[in-house]
C-alpha cells in the first residue's frame, strides 16, 4: 500500500510510520505537515519547519510542509490529498490512539476524497506503545508542556524509563501524552540514518503552554 503519513514531528506519528513500515508490502510517499503561515511553526509543538524536514531528510523521505493560509485545515488537507492521489498514493497514516472524534474526522474527509485512513497504533494501551517505542530505540525529546507547576521540569528531557516513572505516578495523568500534557519531538531511532544534531534555548511561556525553543546546530 502507498501513504503519506501525517507528521507532526513527535512520537505518535514516528511510531505509526515504524508500525505501518513493518509490513514489507506498504510504500511511504511523503509525511505531510501543517505549519503556521505566519512563523512556519507547527501549532501544537512549537517545532520550526526547518526541525521538521531535518526529520524527514534523515530518514530519507520526502515531505510536504503546507503552511495554512486562506481556509481551513479540512481545506488544505483536501488540497493536498487531492495532489498525492494523481501519484498513487491510496492511504493516509496517523498516529491517534483513542480520541474517538478526531478519527471520526479524519476518516469522513479521508472517505470523501477517495483514500484509506490508517491507524496503526488505534486502541493500544498508552502504557504499553510508551514502553515499546522506547525499547525499540527511539530518542525523542519534550518541547513543549501544558502550563501546570508539575510539569514545568519537563521540557528538554529526553523519554526514557526514568521520565517514564515519574509521568505514570502523577494523577490523572496519561504517560503517552494523549490528553494534550506533553507534546514531544523525536531525534533519533531506527529509522534514521543519522541522529539530528540541534540545540536548545530557554524555555518559555504563552497562556496555557510552556516551550522549549530547539534549533538545528550549524555544522
Amino acid at each position: 500500500m502507498k501513504a503519506f503519513v501525517s507528521w507532526s514531528g513527535g512520537k505518535d506519528c514516528m511510531y505509526a510510520l515504524h508500525r505501518f513500515l513493518s509490513d514489507t508490502e506498504n510504500q511511504v510517499e511523503c509525511l505531510v505537515n501543517f505549519c503556521d503561515a505566519d512563523t512556519l511553526k507547527s501549532r501544537s509543538h512549537g517545532l520550526d519547519a526547518s526541525l521538521i524536514k531535518a526529520q524527514a531528510e534523515a530518514m530519507e523521505l520526502q515531505i510536504i510542509q503546507e503552511p495554512l493560509t486562506t481556509g481551513s485545515y479540512e481545506y488544505h488537507f483536501r488540497e493536498v490529498v487531492s495532489r498525492l492521489k494523481e501519484k498513487g498514493v491510496e492511504a493516509g497514516v496517523f498516529g491517534d490512539i483513542y480520541l474517538r472524534e478526531h478519527r471520526d474526522w479524519i476518516e469522513r474527509v479521508c472517505g470523501e476524497c477517495g483514500i484509506k485512513a490508517c491507524f496503526p497504533l488505534w486502541g493500544e494501551q498508552t502504557t504499553d506503545l510508551l514502553q515499546q517505542f522506547i525499547a525499540d530505540g527511539y530518542r525523542t525529546l519534550i518541547v513543549a508542556v501544558k502550563k501546570e507547576d508539575r510539569f514545568r521540569d519537563l521540557p528538554g528531557q529526553i523519554f526514557n524509563q526514568t521520565l517514564y516513572k515519574t509521568l505514570e505516578s502523577m494523577h490523572d495523568v496519561d504517560p503517552c501524552g494523549e490528553n494534550g500534557e506533553y507534546h514531544t519531538f523525536v531525534v533519533d531511532g531506527p529509522l534514521f540514518h543519522h541522529p539530528l544534531s540541534y540545540e536548545s534555548g530557554k524555555v518559555y511561556e504563552t497562556s496555557d503552554h510552556y516551550f522549549l525553543p530547539v534549533r538545528l546546530k550549524v555544522k
